[in-house]
């Protein structure tokens, strides 16, 4: 997530633990501790949802040059059964308004039959669940929260999308977040050791190209800016590593 400027971005690892990275160089500016999600990044501030096991919506404000918490909104129901995500899932899925200092953030929230047998139709339909909803969060002075009221909150097409056609809707949040490469110039051919890399994501920011890599050797997940016409590296930032999942070692 970067600023309006393209000087600052925050990004976050597996655990929702923030990084602010200078765009120019790739310095990093700050870290803050788990669980977060970034929303929105100001001049001044970092817009965050705390990523809890509570069905609850907190925002979290953080200040964009420290990293200093800032402000923390009262806690705002969801429907028990629903749970934020750090990134968006068929879950869980997030948009994010932003004007001057006032920033939107309007979600849905989705649930479905989880079991293993071939269920009813009945089954399916009571295990089908969407709800949405929207917050206001105003930052000039002190921030306020306002939940905004259902004909304000702009997600009924969401909730309409997930109740109507479930597969498509859970595919579509599974693939976001949506990257740039339709309006990013064809790459120059990849250096060898970034062959085996694969892209997670791909976007523009400026006038250089965000590349984020998977490295399968070392399970390194790497933030690359690089020259969109040459393929210049201009800089480099592992940002978390890959944890493999590994069957427990049984007992002799």
């Amino acid at each position: 997530m970067a600023d309006a400027r393209g000087r600052q971005a925050v990004v976050h690892d597996h655990e929702g633990a923030l990084m602010a990275l200078d765009l120019e160089t790739g310095a990093l500016l700050w870290r803050h501790a788990p669980s977060l999600r970034p929303c929105a990044l100001l001049a001044v501030s970092v817009v965050t949802l705390r990523i809890s096991p509570s069905p609850t919506l907190v925002v979290v404000v953080l200040d964009a040059a420290t990293g200093e918490d800032r402000w923390t909104s009262e806690p705002v129901g969801l429907p028990p059964w629903a749970r934020c995500t750090l990134d968006d899932t068929r879950a869980f899925t997030l948009r994010t308004d932003v004007a001057d200092d006032t920033v939107v953030l309007r979600w849905v929230a989705r649930t479905w039959y989880r079991g293993g047998a071939a269920p009813s139709a009945r089954v399916l339909e009571e295990s089908r669940r969407v709800a949405h909803g929207a917050v206001r969060v105003t930052l000039a002075g002190t921030p306020s929260l306002e939940v905004l009221p259902e004909a304000e909150a702009g997600a009924e097409a969401w909730a309409e999308a997930g109740a109507g056609t479930w597969a498509e809707a859970g595919a579509e949040a599974e693939a976001l977040p949506e990257t740039a490469d339709a309006e990013v110039p064809a790459p120059a051919p990849p250096a060898a050791s970034d062959r085996q890399s694969a892209v997670l994501d791909r976007s523009l920011v400026g006038d250089r190209r965000m590349d984020l890599l998977l490295r399968p050797d070392s399970g390194a997940v790497v933030l690359r800016a690089v020259d969109p016409r040459t393929g210049t590296l201009a800089w480099e930032v592992e940002l978390d590593r890959a944890t493999p999942r590994r069957a427990p070692r049984l007992r002799p």
